[in-house]
């Protein structure tokens, strides 16, 4: 026995199942991250003393060099942890940083897109199309559910013989609407 082929609108809830716990997984994950960078992180002021510069389909993204002193009094050297368009700081520029104080060169940018951001954004992504999955997945019951009380399942159905012909078989909903037909008159 062959088996049957998944409707096109369960196959769109599960690819929408995938990217939704895939974005969401991801966004938990930098979320996690951020969270425990942030318990031991300690802000420094720095000094910009190089910026490396990417260059990917026209746009360039910049990834600074920042050297600090560390809450021990040391100096550091580290870069940022994520590269963007606009990190572009001219050599000496003060900024303020996050340090992690396990592992002192592991920088970020003490702002709230860098430490959170990204986490936030899949989190949203994936949030979303839980509700898209959900919204689909209630249209595709309620679309089978009127399909099958409209039309009834074969084992619901009763057939007969036609009375006009015994070659034809008609089911009870076909015998009923043909009796109880009225027609219509149209005056001109």
């Amino acid at each position: 026995m062959a088996k049957p082929k998944k409707k096109p609108s369960r196959v769109a809830v599960y690819i929408l199942a995938f990217m939704a716990f895939s974005f969401s997984l991801v966004g938990g994950g930098l979320t996690y991250f951020s969270y425990d960078f942030n318990n031991h992180a300690l802000i420094a002021a720095g000094t910009v003393v190089d910026v490396e510069a990417s260059y990917n389909d026209g746009s360039t993204t910049y990834k600074p060099t920042i050297a600090y002193v560390d809450f021990a009094g040391e100096k550091r050297v580290g870069q940022t942890f994520l590269s963007s368009s606009s990190y572009n700081f001219p050599r000496g520029t003060q900024v303020e940083v996050l340090y992690d104080t396990r592992n002192p060169t592991s920088l970020r940018m003490n702002n709230w897109l860098e430490l959170w951001g990204f986490g936030f954004i899949f989190l949203t992504v994936g949030f979303v199309l839980i509700v898209i999955m959900i919204f689909v997945a209630r249209a595709t019951r309620r679309k089978a559910a009127r399909i099958t009380s409209s039309s009834g399942t074969a084992s619901e159905k009763t057939y007969k013989y036609s009375s006009n012909d015994p070659r034809t078989i008609e089911s009870d909903e076909d015998h009923k609407r043909e009796t109880e037909y009225i027609p219509t008159v149209r005056r001109r």
